[in-house]
């Protein structure tokens, strides 16, 4: 498999009056052709905001990439007029919203908001861009797709106002489809259909998936390689196997001990003690040792950095030496 986005070193602050916000931080990443790349963390890690820096949806001011590459099909994005980025967005790379009643416009129908895509990008008429958007809100398992491409957002339930953003967002055949929390606003069994579709929509047009979420339970069943962020940094990195099989930073573990499990005798879930830090104002070393069972001395004083600890297998921490 090769290559389709590589970003590397990026560095994506926001400048505020109370000071600099560092929401990614020298992140690098690597998602392959027809891959499904998992981007796990709490709230606030910078997983949204490295999506949103790759197709240039930083507010500016205050946000700004300020250095780093982000590369896709040869190209480095962070170079990108807007009318070239505007080429890809929609096209080569779509974007699936974490909810969709604040993403579609309330003042267009279903099909409008998808056959604008189409039109824009597709070099087809209106006509044809309708039949097609109807096609895919049959191919996204919308029931009557020829009447509720005349339905306005809010005549939707929530599963289906999400089967529709996928419609839009598959629309084009994207190379790569960024997923920023695609079920959260959806209960157990429309969650359960929202990923057999997306699965089903990925082979059949080897799409790559950019998976944004903190729901572990996702990550295992739709992702092939796991990356685990925390205040800005990535912190672990390995295929899906590993990181349930051997997870080694303390912050991993403490993520999966909190998973619920079936049959378990234990009345309490764990959980990780303490808060993510304050982004303006980070403590020294390393950023997770406030909260870290294992954190030594030398955790308090320098920041680890990300190492091969084994093949294909990554991690930032300072219990764990870097084979060469």
């Amino acid at each position: 498999m090769g290559e389709l986005l590589s970003i590397k070193n990026l560095k994506t602050y926001f400048y505020t009056e109370d000071g600099v916000i560092k929401a990614v931080d020298d992140v690098s990443l690597t998602i392959r052709e027809g891959e499904t790349l998992g981007v796990v963390g709490e709230s606030g890690c910078g997983k949204s905001i490295t999506a949103m820096s790759i197709l240039k949806l930083i507010p500016n001011p205050p946000g700004k990439i300020v250095s780093g590459e982000i590369i896709f099909e040869g190209k480095d994005l962070t170079k990108a007029t807007d009318s070239e980025i505007r080429k890809i967005r929609g096209n080569k790379i779509s974007v699936i919203f974490q909810e969709p009643m604040t993403s579609l416009n309330p003042v267009f129908t279903i099909g409008d908001q998808i056959i604008e895509a189409i039109v824009l990008h597709q070099n087809m008429n209106r006509e044809q861009a309708r039949e097609k958007a109807i096609d895919m809100l049959k191919l996204v398992g919308i029931p009557r797709a020829n009447e509720v491409v005349d339905a306005y957002p809010h005549e939707l339930s929530g599963g289906m106002r999400q089967r529709a953003m996928i419609a839009m967002a598959m629309a084009c055949n994207p190379k790569l489809l960024i997923a920023d929390e695609p079920t959260t606003a959806l209960d157990v069994t429309i969650q359960a259909q929202i990923l057999d579709l997306m699965r089903e929509l990925k082979n059949k047009t080897n799409t790559s998936i950019m998976l944004i979420t903190h729901d572990l339970g996702v990550v295992a069943e739709m992702a092939d390689h796991v990356v685990v962020m925390y205040a800005g940094k990535i912190v672990e990195e390995a295929d899906v196997f590993e990181i349930f099989k051997n997870p080694l930073h303390p912050y991993t573990i403490g993520l999966l001990e909190s998973k619920p499990i079936l049959n378990q005798d234990k009345e309490r879930l764990n959980s990780i003690p303490g808060q993510v830090p304050n982004p303006l104002n980070m403590p020294e070393g390393c950023y997770f040792h406030p909260r870290c069972s294992k954190a030594m001395d030398i955790c308090r004083k320098e920041q680890p950095k990300l190492c091969s600890v084994k093949d294909g297998h990554k991690v930032a921490c300072h219990l764990y030496k870097e084979v060469k």
